[in-house]
């Protein structure tokens, strides 16, 4: 055998042995590799049907004047008078947030192509408001709108849930159930026991979608008429797990 060829020979046997398991005893060398040890993976699915515990809107203000000056001070009045009625209706500080200030100039375009001229200004304050307490939802919207008056902007209205730990904990005994009932199915059809559980991992949470409602433009309601209807819907929380049972020898 050439030089060549005997490198070669020696490579092949070099990387077989570092690819297994080597023991020595008196001078033998026994190779050996782990088995695989049997086992029945299977997916479970749990969902759990949750009502919202907050609620969040969006409401602002805008003013269009002459004069900048004017425009922010209109702006201002109307803002102070919103964000007001909303801390007076029970809403704490902390969950009444500005999310929007701006200040933009107003121009007319001459229909003859001629340069666009400033004819005023207008000014937009918007905040964000989360209401712990949904059953004082709708009226906490309209007086917020009614303090703002005609310079009111409601943009939309959206509802979430806070306090997940109830729901999670469902979720994950209805997945994992899911999980137990598939695996004992596959092990009859298969002819085997089912063991205990080697490894259990949450592969997959999905919140409920917020319930998104138009509402942009809504005037300020009348004092003594209705207030506006709000419903909060339902969502659901499903949560994914995956689950290597043994077979039980």
């Amino acid at each position: 055998m050439k030089m060549g060829q005997w490198a070669l020979v020696a490579t092949l046997a070099a990387v077989a042995l570092s690819s297994a398991a080597c023991t020595t005893k008196g001078g033998t060398t026994n190779v050996t590799t782990a088995p695989e040890t049997p086992a029945i993976t299977v997916s479970g699915h749990g969902e759990v049907v949750v009502r919202p515990d907050t609620g969040l809107f969006d409401v602002g203000v805008q003013a269009s004047a002459a004069s900048v000056a004017q425009a922010r001070d209109q702006a201002a009045t109307a803002a102070n008078a919103v964000i007001k009625s909303v801390k007076g209706n029970g809403v704490d500080e902390k969950d009444v947030q500005t999310t929007q200030l701006s200040i933009q100039p107003q121009y007319f375009y001459p229909q003859n192509g001629g340069e666009p001229r400033i004819t005023g200004y207008q000014v937009i304050n918007t905040v964000s408001v989360k209401v712990r307490k949904l059953e004082s939802f709708s009226k906490i919207i309209d007086d917020a709108a009614a303090a703002g008056g005609d310079n009111t902007v409601l943009q939309g209205v959206r509802f979430g849930l806070e306090d997940d730990k109830k729901a999670l904990e469902q979720a994950r005994e209805a997945a994992v159930a899911d999980a137990k009932q598939k695996a004992e199915q596959l092990a009859k059809l298969g002819g085997v026991k089912l063991g205990d559980p080697q490894a259990i991992s949450e592969v997959n949470v999905q919140q409920p979608k917020p319930v998104l409602l138009d509402l942009a433009g809504v005037p300020a309601a009348p004092r003594s008429g209705p207030g506006t209807p709000i419903e909060t819907g339902s969502g659901k929380l499903t949560l994914d797990v995956q689950v290597r049972w043994a077979i039980a020898k």
